[in-house]
């Protein structure tokens, strides 16, 4: 690990032990360990947060024993992050306890200011820091004990509090604290997700507090292929709001859009005028702010929240989804067209509708728009999107805050109707043993599926794409090679894209055998990649599935001579999935066909076996064997 940086850098963080109003605990070095997992790196012994709600300062006691060397490796180096925006950061202590000697660590010559920037892959830029302490001579057995707080609130969110509290780790714990110091003329909401706890509760002249204490907690076993809504880990939500409206009323002062408009955005809007028709309209408005204004946030301090101002964001041809989606729906406004806003969870989705309401639900902005009788609902962030507004795809988020003054509760955001979907077809003219075969490929692709193969022939070059085409058949057939350039088509009315891609398969054949036969093979990798199981078989929780998929395979074989064949028509049903298969034989002319559409984006634990069985039957049913004497 490499870390860049100097002792001068430190003239943001302070060094000074607690304040008045921290209560920090000990923690037991003789725990016990029956609870513990035998694989574990590491063990904690306390976790404790202590937040001063009165005075936006939270106070953080971490405390771990390393088991392994690998927790060596993993623990060794300390990194707290927080935005120098709007917080100032006091570090307390950093110890080693070896036995019953603890060894002071917390020296300025080995801490290092980091500003890592991890989103800058995803063009956003946060202006967080990362202070980092590098630790001398950690053995394992040791316990590393260290403390700090942060002071200090985005001021974006004037004043409001939200907070989780954890209540269950993926690894167990010896001790879980919290404690929330409340000012007592002030309303606090509490919900429970996933668990039952309640806290103890300390009522002074001025001040509430609230405390979780939880000692002995095991870990919270994880598995694989969650859905993506799946929150699964126990914990109690806090939060100042009472209703969802008053949610929104804190939003519209965000979203509120300064007066008058640039220049040139005036200008722009008075060209969009004459294009005739309110649907022309919003697609030739959603077309540029996805395609010409390109995505990169800066959420530094306010602008984590606030949008931009829509003029400076048409100026400047760049923006967040929260920046995109403003501009987007200022320039309907002027165009006499119904549009708003509209805060979404793209991780959690439709699971905030079980949230107490909180401006911190959201982590996505999107746009809904009223025309003619009809509502929808885009993403002024997503690219390459084409075909008529009703085909336009979006996830499923199921619910979000529309912002705007008839707001009074979260709003359902229907299933979109783009739906993606692929049909490919495999065309062999197969010749003798010896002999090479020629193969054509024609993938047809709608909805989600065309605007994603549209964004790979935008954004990659047509070299690569053919030699990662080239190398998807080699698997199955060795020494492939492309004939010809792919052929791409794009009917962007129909948001319908077609490639053609054309192939020389020199040994098409394998063998002799020790029978002395030859062997051709069609195995339907794309459709086997959808038939995946996961690790995590016996479940306690959902598992997810690749919803919306939608994919046919369709392989003509011309044989060299006609061929006995027996047909075989399968299909296969499940609540989650449908799969079938079609395969036939007339003269010389084969055919093989595939088809597996998803259901649902989920499968409840007690019906995890059931599906099993069938996605087995589904994967044994894959495959054509061809056996020449």
């Amino acid at each position: 690990m490499a870390i860049q940086g100097n002792a001068s850098d430190l003239s943001t963080v302070t060094f000074a032990p607690p304040g008045s109003w921290v209560k920090p605990h000990f923690f037991n070095q003789q725990t016990s360990t029956s609870f513990l997992d035998s694989s574990a790196d590491q063990h904690w012994l306390l976790l404790e947060r202590q937040i001063n709600a009165v005075t936006n300062e939270t106070f953080v006691h971490s405390v771990r024993q390393i088991l392994t060397t690998a927790g060596v490796q993993n623990s060794a180096t300390l990194s707290i992050d927080f935005n120098p925006s709007c917080q100032s950061l006091t570090w307390h202590w950093a110890r080693i306890w070896r036995g019953k000697e603890h060894l002071d660590r917390l020296d300025t010559n080995n801490i290092k200011i980091v500003q890592q920037e991890r989103d800058l892959d995803q063009s956003l830029l946060e202006g967080e820091e990362s202070v980092v302490l590098v630790l001398d001579d950690v053995r394992v057995g040791d316990i590393i004990d260290y403390a700090y707080s942060i002071k200090g609130a985005n001021p974006v969110f004037g004043g409001h509090f939200s907070c989780t509290i954890p209540v269950q780790l993926e690894q167990p714990a010896d001790r879980l604290l919290t404690r929330v110091i409340w000012p007592g003329q002030r309303q606090l909401y509490a919900k429970t997700h996933g668990c039952s706890v309640e806290p103890a509760v300390v009522k002074g002249k001025e001040t509430v507090e609230y405390v979780w204490d939880l000692t002995q907690v095991p870990g919270f076993p994880l598995e694989d292929s969650l859905p993506a809504w799946c929150d699964p880990a126990p914990w109690v939500q806090l939060t100042d709001f009472k209703t969802w409206a008053e949610v929104n009323q804190w939003a519209l002062a965000l979203f509120r859009v300064p007066a008058p408009f640039s220049p040139e955005l005036s200008r722009k809007i008075e060209e969009w005028k004459q294009i005739p028709g309110p649907e022309e309209q919003i697609l030739t408005v959603l077309r540029f702010v996805q395609d010409d204004v390109r995505y990169f946030g800066i959420e530094i301090g306010a602008s984590a929240e606030k949008p931009a101002d829509p003029s400076a964001v048409f100026s400047r041809r760049f923006g967040d989804c929260k920046d995109k989606s403003l501009l987007f729906v200022t320039i309907l406004r002027a165009l006499g067209i119904e549009a708003y806003p509209v805060l979404v969870n793209a991780t959690l989705r439709r699971a905030i509708a079980d949230w107490r309401p909180s401006a911190s639900a959201f982590d996505h902005c999107i746009a809904v728009v009223r025309c003619d009788g009809r509502t929808y609902w885009l993403d002024p962030t997503m690219n390459y999107q084409r075909g008529p507004l009703g085909v336009h795809y979006l996830p499923n988020y199921g619910c979000g805050l529309t912002i705007s003054p008839q707001t009074t509760g979260l709003a359902v955001i229907p299933q979109t109707t783009g739906l993606p979907q692929t049909t490919t077809t495999e065309y062999f003219q197969l010749q003798g043993k010896m002999q090479p075969a020629g193969l054509k490929v024609v993938t047809t692709a709608e909805g989600r599926d065309a605007d994603r193969l549209r964004e790979l022939f935008a954004t990659t070059k047509r070299s690569d794409i053919e030699k990662n085409y080239t190398h998807f058949y080699s698997e199955l057939y060795p020494g492939i090679k492309m004939s010809s350039p792919i052929l791409f088509e794009d009917d962007q009315p129909q948001d319908r894209v077609q490639t053609t891609e054309f192939y020389s398969i020199d040994k098409v054949w394998t063998g002799p055998d020790k029978d002395g036969k030859y062997r051709c093979e069609f195995y339907p990798s794309t459709i086997a990649a959808l038939l995946k199981k996961p690790v995590d078989t016996d479940r306690k929780l959902p598992l997810g599935t690749g919803f919306p998929q939608h994919q046919i395979l369709r392989t003509e074989a011309t044989l060299p001579a006609a061929w006995p064949f027996d047909a075989d028509q399968r299909t296969i049903s499940d609540p989650a999935f449908t799969f079938r298969k079609n395969m036939r034989c007339t003269g010389n002319q084969l055919v093989v066909e595939y088809e597996y559409q998803s259901l649902a984006d989920s499968v409840s634990p007690d019906r995890v076996e059931q599906y099993l069985q069938r996605l087995n039957q589904s994967s044994e049913s894959l495959g054509c064997s061809l056996t020449w004497q």
